[in-house]
C-alpha cells in the first residue's frame, strides 16, 4: 500500500494576465505504508501547493494522485497539519478541539473518548485541557494540532513544519509521536520542513523540489554519497598551504590551520585528482596523519542540488 504521486502538475493564471505560472511541473513520487518521507525546497519551490493538492484543497491541472491504486475521491483517509499556529479553534479547550474535529469527520464524541484522553496524556497536554487553547504557548498547539489531526485515525499524514518555533521538549515529544506513527503504527507520512536536523532524524526518504521539479530523491546515505563521490579530508603536520594551482583546480576548505596541525576538505573531483593531491601531500614536507572520505551532510546536499538547478 503506498501513496503515489504521478506526473502531477499544476499551472495558474496570472492575475490581469494572459501567462500562465508552473507551480508543480510533472512530479512523480510514492510514499508507501509505514515510511516518512520528507520533501525539502526552497521557498516558492512548490512545495506547499503540491501538499494542497494531495489534501485536496486545490485540483491538480494534470496527473493522478492515488492511495492503494486508486484515486483519492474522499480524503477521510487523510489528515494535515500545516504550517502556522490556526489548525485549531481558540475560543475551543483542546479537549474541545478534538471532539469537534472527530464529530466533523462523522465519529461520535463516545466513540473517541478515552483516545482523546490518552492524546492529550501522552503529548503533555493534559494539564491544559480545559482551558481555551488561545492561552496555550506555540509550542502546545502545535502538539494539539497533531492530536486533532490523529483523532480520527487517518491512514495518510501530511506535516508542514511541525516543530517550527517549538520548545526542545515539545519538539522531542512531537518527533517521537511522528516516529511511532510511522515505524509502528504504519502511518504514511509526508513531512516538509527547512530544519535539517528533523529530517536527519526522522525521515526514511526525500526528495528535493526546485521550482517546481522534483530535483532528486533518495534515502539520506543516497543522497549524501551522490553529491560528491571523491570529497576527501586530508590532516597533515605543520601549517601547509596549497600551491595557488592547486587550490584553483579543486575545490578546498581549510577546516583547521594551527602550527602544528592542518586540515583541509577537498572535492578531488576524480581518482587522477585524488592520486595527484595524495602525492603532492606526501612530498609537501609535513607528515600526512590520515586520508578520508568525507560526506556532505543534508544541508550541504539541498544547497548544492538548489543551486545546480538554477544554473
Amino acid at each position: 500500500m503506498s501513496l503515489e504521486i504521478i506526473n502531477v502538475f499544476k499551472t495558474y493564471k496570472k492575475p490581469l494576465s494572459k501567462k500562465k505560472v508552473e507551480a508543480v511541473k510533472d512530479v512523480s513520487f510514492e510514499i508507501k505504508k509505514g515510511e516518512i518521507f520528507a520533501l525539502l525546497g526552497p521557498n516558492g519551490a512548490g512545495k506547499s501547493t503540491l501538499i494542497k493538492m494531495i489534501a485536496g484543497l486545490v485540483t491538480p491541472s494534470g496527473g493522478k494522485i492515488l492511495y492503494q491504486g486508486k484515486r483519492i475521491r474522499t480524503h477521510e483517509m487523510l489528515s494535515a497539519v500545516l504550517e502556522g499556529t490556526r489548525n485549531v479553534y481558540w475560543r475551543l479547550t483542546p479537549l474541545e478541539n478534538l471532539h469537534y474535529f472527530a464529530n466533523l469527520r462523522g465519529i461520535s464524541s463516545t466513540e473517541i473518548k478515552d483516545k482523546a484522553e490518552r492524546y492529550l496524556v501522552d503529548l503533555d497536554i493534559d494539564a491544559k485541557k480545559k482551558n481555551q487553547s488561545r492561552h496555550l504557548s506555540r509550542g502546545m498547539l502545535q502538539k494539539l494540532a497533531i492530536a486533532t489531526a490523529l483523532i480520527t485515525d487517518p491512514e495518510i499524514l501530511l506535516l508542514d513544519e511541525p516543530t517550527l518555533g517549538v520548545d526542545v521538549a515539545s519538539a522531542r515529544k512531537i518527533k517521537e509521536k511522528i516516529r511511532q506513527l510511522a515505524h509502528v503504527e504504519g502511518k504514511t507520512i509526508l513531512l516538509t520542513t527547512h530544519q535539517m536536523e528533523l529530517v536527519d532524524k526522522l525521515a526514511d526518504r526525500v526528495g528535493i523540489i526546485s521550482n517546481g521539479q522534483l530535483i532528486k530523491s533518495g534515502t539520506l546515505n543516497e543522497l549524501k554519497q551522490n553529491t560528491k563521490q571523491y570529497l576527501y579530508g586530508f590532516s597533515v603536520t605543520g601549517r601547509l598551504k596549497l600551491p595557488k594551482k592547486l587550490s584553483e583546480k579543486y575545490e578546498t576548505k581549510v577546516l583547521n590551520e594551527s602550527e602544528s596541525l592542518t586540515e583541509f576538505e577537498i572535492d578531488c573531483k576524480n581518482a587522477q585528482g585524488f592520486k595527484e593531491l595524495s602525492a603532492y601531500f606526501s612530498g609537501a614536507g609535513g607528515q600526512v596523519i590520515s586520508i578520508h572520505q568525507r560526506q556532505d551532510d543534508l544541508e550541504e546536499v539541498f544547497l548544492r542540488s538548489v543551486n545546480q538547478d538554477k544554473r
